[in-house]
C-alpha cells in the first residue's frame, strides 16, 4: 500500500489503517516498543533511555517526565519535558515494554522496521522517525494546539512543525485518526 504521506525530510507517516497493519506484522516480543514509541512520540534515543529508566514514568499521574539528561539534544532548551495525554491502557503497555527487550540499536531497529514494512506491504517503508512524525501529524491535523505539541515533543516553535503542513489525510483517514487519538486519551472530545 503506497500513499503520499511523507514529510519534507522523507519520513513515512502512517494512517491508522497502516498503523494497525504494521503492528500486526511486528512480532509480539517487539510490539510494545513500537506502540510506546508511537503513543509517546519520543525520539528513538529517548525511548531507549526510558527503557533504562522506568522511574521516569509516573503511573499515578499517567505521565512521563523526561529530565534534561533523557533528552541530550544539542539545542535542547527545556529543563524537563512532560509527556501526558497517555491512554488509560498505557500502564499495561509500559509494563510489557519494561519487561521486554531493550529497544535495539538504531541500525538493527531500522532493519527490523524495513522487514516488517515489506510484510505489511507498506511503502515507502517505516523508519525510526515514523512513530514520532506520525503522532505529531495526527495531533496537528486534529486541531491540538501547536504549543501543546511543541512542549510534549520538545520542539522549538521557531523550527516547529512546518513540514507537516503539506500532509493531507482523507476525510475517512481523519475520522480514524480522531477516533484513535480519542481512544489513546490524546484528543479530548
Amino acid at each position: 500500500m503506497e500513499n503520499g504521506l511523507v514529510t519534507g525530510d522523507g519520513t513515512k507517516v502512517l494512517t491508522v489503517e497502516e498503523y494497525d497493519k504494521f503492528i500486526q506484522a511486528i512480532p509480539e516480543s517487539k510490539r510494545a516498543i513500537f506502540e510506546i514509541h508511537t503513543i509517546t512520540g519520543l525520539r528513538y534515543v529517548e525511548l531507549q533511555r526510558l527503557h533504562d529508566n522506568p522511574a521516569w514514568y509516573y503511573k499515578e499521574r499517567n505521565q512521563i517526565i523526561l529530565p534534561k539528561e533523557a533528552q541530550k539534544k544539542a539545542k535542547q532548551k527545556q529543563i524537563k519535558r512532560t509527556i501526558d495525554r497517555l491512554p488509560s491502557t498505557f500502564p499495561y503497555i509500559f509494563k510489557q515494554f519494561c519487561e521486554g527487550h531493550r529497544p535495539p540499536e538504531r541500525s538493527s531497529w531500522n532493519r527490523d522496521l524495513a522487514r516488517w514494512s515489506l510484510k505489511a506491504e507498506i511503502n515507502p517503508k517505516v523508519g525510526n522517525k515514523t512513530p514520532r512524525k506520525t503522532i505529531e501529524s495526527w495531533m496537528l491535523k486534529t486541531g491540538i494546539p501547536e504549543i501543546e505539541i511543541y512542549s510534549r515533543q520538545g520542539h522549538d516553535p521557531i523550527t516547529s512543525l512546518m513540514h507537516y503542513q503539506s500532509l493531507s489525510f482523507t476525510d475517512y483517514e481523519m475520522r480514524d485518526i480522531e477516533k484513535r487519538l480519542t481512544e489513546w486519551g490524546i484528543l479530548k472530545k
